[in-house]
């Protein structure tokens, strides 16, 4: 597993890059960077050539001079994909991550294999609306204002609890301090990608394989609209991962990857 750059005509692009076979490119959510797909990496990389790019304005790629949406993402991914030679690859993503993978495979199908997104993206426009009004409402843990006694640290950490509820305190740490380094970047992509979410009914046009995924303590997990991604996706397939939240990725490493390994190579 080696970490390189890729000059694009916005910036600079970092990734992760292991492995040897088909390519499969993994997308991470916001306000990760590709740290965090590292514990699952290793294992998918025995089986593909295995690709995990930091979006701009996350991790350690370019900043971008105005705010993005999924469309540059996007954009910014076909580059990556172009300047590498992939012609189509599996690809997967996480939350924020799951949405640019999705943007991906409808208007660009040619290039995309199969799919696997997490759950949120099956939430109607309601309640985007209401989760876009509850962050308005209460600052993300990134805008927390500053004070003198550090309490904005603490108040930080008790949402990351709440997004992992039952992992360890080793286990949440990391997404935590990558989730404060946010703080140093200029822009905060939730709100764009829950507007582009919600403009339209993207399930249904999605034209390959997909696998949806659920991890059962995110905010966004219904064991019903999951199955709904069955009826709504022309070919889709639905699990559940236990004892995860919104950090799956940290949380359950082993069983996401075998989940990827088992779908990816059916």
């Amino acid at each position: 597993m080696k970490k390189y750059y890729l000059d694009l005509p916005a910036g600079q692009i970092h990734y992760i890059k292991a492995g040897q076979g088909e390519p499969l490119l993994l997308l991470h959510q916001a306000p990760m960077s590709s740290i965090e797909w590292e514990n699952i990496i290793p294992v998918l990389a025995q089986h593909f050539t295995v690709y995990a790019p930091d979006m701009a304005g996350h991790g350690q790629s370019y900043e971008p001079s105005a705010a993005m949406n999924i469309p540059d993402f996007a954009q910014d991914t076909i580059a990556f994909m172009d300047a590498h030679g992939i012609d189509k690859a599996f690809v997967a993503g996480n939350h924020s991550g799951a949405a640019l993978a999705t943007c991906l495979a409808v208007n660009w199908p040619e290039r995309v294999k199969k799919l696997v997104i997490s759950c949120e993206m099956l939430i109607s426009k309601t309640q985007i609306d209401q989760f876009v009004a509850a962050i308005r409402a209460k600052p993300l843990s990134r805008d927390i204002p500053f004070d003198a006694d550090g309490k904005f640290i603490s108040d930080a950490w008790l949402r990351y609890a709440a997004l992992a509820p039952t992992a360890s305190l080793d286990t949440r740490y990391k997404p935590f301090i990558h989730g404060q380094l946010a703080r140093l970047r200029k822009f905060d992509i939730h709100e764009p990608v829950l507007d582009w979410m919600g403009a339209e009914d993207w399930m249904s046009q999605i034209p390959c394989p997909t696998l949806v995924f659920g991890a059962e303590n995110d905010l966004f997990f219904d064991e019903d609209k999951l199955e709904e991604a069955k009826s709504r996706i022309a070919d889709a397939q639905t699990r559940v991962i236990k004892d995860a939240g919104a950090l799956s990725t940290f949380e359950q490493p082993a069983a996401i990857a075998d989940m990827l390994l088992t779908f990816f190579k059916q």
